[in-house]
């Protein structure tokens, strides 16, 4: 089966309002593996270019799930399934902070670029959540890099720590849940501040002052 633009969001469609088969989930599967090929070239890419370079510390694949995709549709209502950048990706954590973040992401957009790559990069705030997104596009195909400094990952961790299955904590929630979103909202605000100067600082000290934030933060 040939899955065109049209089919795949007609298929989106249904995911979205939940009138979806078994059929359509296998069509879903399918058009995730799609990504294979684009999704190894930016990964081998991503690695040769980073292979000579200092503070990173790791990268971490992803594959959007099915279960994530169809919560994304139902988050955006105009999303259209072809137009889903993120299905296909990796995250990258950088040892530093926002100085460290600008120079491997400038790297990352000029090794795509003479490659015929379409790049977008983003600076992600959103409930507390920051990040700059590179969107590599090549084709119809769409590859998402999540680069994040140290602050800014212990922040997606602390959240995913204290989220449940149905993570209602980023998206609104109970009562108390809004209340804990909104101490971390002003904690992520202080990683900002501190990701700010962390190249002025050792390491440890910059791991130091997000501990002592998270403390400050979390005792008031």
């Amino acid at each position: 089966m040939t899955l065109s633009n049209s089919l795949i969001t007609k298929l989106g469609d249904r995911l979205r309002c939940g009138d979806f088969s078994e059929a359509d989930l296998a069509m879903l599967d399918t058009f995730r593996q799609t990504f294979s090929e684009v999704d190894e070239q930016a990964y081998q890419l991503i690695q040769s270019t980073l292979a000579s370079a200092t503070g990173w510390t790791s990268t971490k694949r992803k594959r959007k799930t099915q279960q994530s995709i169809v919560d994304k549709l139902c988050r955006q209502p105009r999303l259209r399934l072809p137009q889903m950048q993120d299905i296909a990706g990796c995250r990258i954590v950088i040892e530093g902070g926002s100085q460290v973040a600008d120079t491997l992401g400038s790297l990352l957009t000029g090794a795509f670029e003479p490659l015929q790559w379409e790049i977008e990069r983003k600076e992600r705030h959103a409930h507390g959540y920051r990040a700059t997104h590179i969107i590599a596009k090549k084709g119809q195909k769409f590859y998402e890099i999540q680069l994040r400094t140290y602050a800014q990952d212990v922040w997606a961790n602390l959240v995913e720590s204290l989220s449940d299955e149905n993570n209602t904590l980023k998206y609104g929630g109970n009562d108390q849940e809004q209340a804990l979103m909104s101490q971390l909202k002003i904690l992520a605000e202080r990683f900002s501040e501190i990701d700010q100067n962390a190249h002025q600082v050792s390491f440890e000290i910059y791991q130091q002052q997000i501990k002592d934030a998270i403390h400050h933060v979390f005792s008031h």
